[in-house]
């Protein structure tokens, strides 16, 4: 079994099946939307962890599958049908997660982030959303 970097490990845990739920702003919540039975995932970071440098409002995505598709995650701020912020691992090679794609937003703004399957050509697959609060 391959090794996942830690912090995505610890949010597969806390969030593997349950659906997103409001969170009170300033918690450091890090939301795991898994696609592929959470071989692949996107998250979302809602506050800096000083810690490990993990920076706020965030998104990121993560391949763990070598099948030739990447994983895209989109953030929607305010929820309004618009994909705000996005990030690929297209041209990278599996066992690979992106850069965080960082922006703060003002704290209580409703988001939703997605995570899908995509490669070019063919309509996204696997789309998994989640809803929350930044």
């Amino acid at each position: 079994m391959k090794a996942i970097p830690a912090v995505t490990a610890i949010a597969a845990a806390t969030f593997l099946g349950a659906a997103a739920s409001p969170a009170q702003a300033g918690t450091g919540l890090l939301i795991a939307v898994q696609i592929n039975s959470f071989q692949d995932w996107g998250n979302f970071n809602q506050d800096p962890v000083e810690s490990t440098n993990t920076p706020g409002d965030a998104i990121r995505a993560c391949d763990w599958t070598a099948d030739g598709w990447a994983v895209t995650s989109y953030l929607d701020v305010g929820r309004n049908g618009t994909w705000d912020r996005t990030v690929s691992t297209s041209g990278v090679p599996s066992d690979f997660c992106t850069h965080w794609e960082t922006g703060n937003l003002a704290e209580g703004t409703k988001v939703t982030i997605k995570a899908c399957n995509t490669k070019a050509g063919h309509a996204p697959k696997n789309c998994k959303e989640e809803d929350t609060v930044a």
